[in-house]
């Protein structure tokens, strides 16, 4: 069947090519449990060439980067000596693999590198990586990542900065991204919960509540004595951001240095008025869910060092909820399940197995990877994050098990914050900007579905879609938590809003959380972990208390390394489908008008940031179409 039918031969039996698909597409409980993934990557999912040079194009830089900081003396030809010998010392120590199969492919390249020397921009590593990358995979590539790493990172600088100026040593060629200049502003903080890399967490509230007893002196001393804390709440002007989710986490320990974590809250609200451009104000934090000595609550007058402290507290807390839910667990694991069961279930030509297939480009692919990579012992997450590796797989869990499919809608997701009101809350770019993207995909979604299924009695008599969706949500299927309706999909209304979050998921929602990580997290000053217990806080907190919760220089360097490497990879655009993807001709007009929806979209946001704080992870053209690092 192709995508150019619109009657009941929609509905087909379970044919070949689907037994088959079962056979490659089983699902696994055990690599992240109890969630649903792949059990082995299917060959057909493994990432794309064009992937894998973006990928070795950006390890590049960052190789180069990090060679010139743990061994470099940074001359113009000495960048490249260093480097050409660097490679040099893992062929010889067996770091580069050069197996048979490979060696066709590194012949022309090993020889420019070590004889004829680099060129200025290095353009060799490029064919390097990806030859590497490319003839042995990634499973394999990671082992040899893992003795390519253990060399590139000795000698690096350790330690704790004596002030922000050293952390400029691990930027010998990679340039400190902007927040660097403006992290410790309070109004940077305070823009963090509506336009930075987590802007999921924050709600309104009438009151603080009793675990966060602030005071009308705290308040006034930030909004002025013209103002109250109960009027503020009254008129909708309070916001909370609230990591109650952390109370309870483990501290981490590796690869060394005592980590800490903590669940704090923290207070903001809009000044009176009815300026549009208003913005959040920070008015106090407390680090802790239980108010007392130990926790006190903290506030600009509270001393710059505290104040500082206490921020960063907040901001460690953010990037832990962020890495492991809004990250993790609420894109790349709830999307996952998605892609087995739609070819499970779905055949090659029906036409949702169509719409979808270029949203799911590289998603399990990504997802393997970082289960055995990333979220393993040792990986990423063990060494950068506060908590341990186990428990900041059991929080993507929480964060997942608590998002159940049919309260996951953008619109009700802002709702149950209490943050959908522009009227109420003036300015936050990643609300405004994501409905602008989540209306223009219902709207495609819409108009394509449209095509195939006229009625809500197709949609129910369509036997393969019912087939999907009760494997989807099925404990031997996706596990996938409250999807559906009453167990199947009875109407084309459900279909569409279910689709457009799919979509809008693998898609928008996954850039507004991933590139971040590169402009808003690499730098140290926003740490993923802290290094000094929040108890300083209790007594007279002094500079070096502040430099001391952050990242050591090694940990920093780290941080920087892969933060960059995962907020820098854009493969593929919303919007822009594979040649003669969709075979119907009818379509080719709906898609047309997408296309331009999303250029209007893109020109909106353009005009919007002329007026606010620039915010542009949702340009459609910086919207990846898959999850796919």
């Amino acid at each position: 069947m192709t995508a150019s039918s619109s009657d009941n031969s929609i509905s087909r039996p379970i044919t070949q090519d689907l037994e088959a698909a079962k056979k490659q597409y089983q699902y696994n409980y055990t690599h992240i449990p109890p969630l649903a993934m792949v059990d082995e990557l299917p060959g057909s999912e493994l990432f794309s060439n064009q992937w894998i040079y973006l990928l070795a194009q950006v390890l590049k830089a960052i190789v180069v980067n990090t060679i010139i900081t743990n061994r470099g003396n940074r001359g113009s030809q000495s960048v490249r000596d260093d480097v050409k010998w660097f490679i040099l010392e893992a062929l010889i120590k067996g770091a580069i693999p050069v197996k048979i199969s490979i060696i066709t492919q590194l012949l022309p390249i090993i020889p420019k590198v070590l004889i004829l020397g680099l060129s200025k921009d290095f353009r060799e590593l490029d064919d390097l990586f990806f030859s590497m990358i490319r003839e042995n995979g990634l499973k394999i590539f990671q082992d040899s990542l893992d003795r390519v790493t253990a060399l590139l990172y000795k000698g690096h600088p350790t330690g704790h900065v004596s002030n922000l100026q050293d952390y400029k040593q691990i930027f010998p060629i990679m340039k400190p991204e902007a927040i660097a200049q403006t992290f410790q502003q309070d109004e940077v903080f305070a823009y963090m919960p509506v336009g930075g890399y987590n802007p999921l967490v924050i709600k309104r509230v009438n009151t603080p509540g009793d675990n966060f007893p602030v005071q009308e002196e705290h308040y006034q001393a930030v909004m002025g004595n013209e103002d109250s804390l109960a009027t503020a709440g009254e008129e909708g002007r309070l916001y909370l951001a609230d990591y109650k989710i952390l109370d309870g986490a483990i501290n981490g320990t590796f690869p060394g240095p005592q980590k800490y974590i903590y669940a704090p809250l923290a207070l903001f609200a809009l000044p009176k008025g009815s300026d549009s451009h208003r913005l959040l104000r920070p008015i106090a934090i407390q680090c802790g869910q239980t108010p007392g000595t130990d926790y006190p609550i903290i506030t600009p007058n509270s001393g710059e060092y505290a104040w500082l402290f206490a921020k960063t507290v907040v901001y460690i807390a953010d990037g832990n909820f962020h890495e492991a839910v809004s990250h993790l667990g609420r894109t790349h694991l709830f999307v996952g399940p998605f892609v087995i069961t739609t070819h499970r279930q779905l055949s090659p030509s029906h036409p949702l197995n169509l719409l979808l297939r270029p949203h799911f480009e590289g998603t399990l692919a990504i997802n393997d990877a970082a289960q055995r990579v990333l979220i393993a012992p040792g990986g990423g997450v063990d060494r950068l994050l506060a908590s341990t590796v186990d428990n900041s797989r059991v929080l993507a869990v929480r964060g997942l098990q608590t998002y159940p499919f049919n309260q996951a809608m953008l619109p009700q997701q802002l709702k149950q914050r209490g943050v959908e009101d522009p009227n109420l809350l003036p300015v936050y770019p990643y609300r405004d900007d994501a409905l602008l993207v989540w209306d223009a995909i219902h709207q495609w979604v819409s108009d394509y579905l449209s095509l195939y299924y006229k009625t809500d009695q197709d949609i129910q008599n369509d036997t393969a879609l019912q087939a999907w969706a009760a494997e989807a949500q099925a404990d031997d299927g996706g596990r996938v938590i409250d999807f559906g309706e009453d167990g199947g999909i009875k109407t084309r209304a459900y279909l569409i809003d279910a689709v457009t979050l799919i979509i809008f998921t693998s898609s928008a929602q996954h850039a507004a959380v991933n590139f971040p990580q590169k402009d808003l997290m690499s730098y140290p000053g926003i740490p993923l972990a802290g290094y000094m217990p929040a108890t300083t806080l209790k007594g007279k907190v002094s500079e070096q208390d502040y430099l001391n919760l952050l990242p050591p220089l090694g940990q920093a360097q780290r941080q920087l390394n892969v933060l960059t490497l995962l907020g820098s990879v854009y493969h593929n655009k919303l919007g822009e489908y594979p040649q003669q993807h969709f075979t119907d001709p009818q379509i080719k007009p709906l898609l047309e008008k997408f296309q331009s929806h999303l250029q209007q979209v893109e020109a909106t946001i353009k005009e919007r940031n002329l007026h606010r704080p620039p915010y542009e992870y949702l340009l459609p053209s910086k919207i990846p179409q898959s999850i796919n690092i």
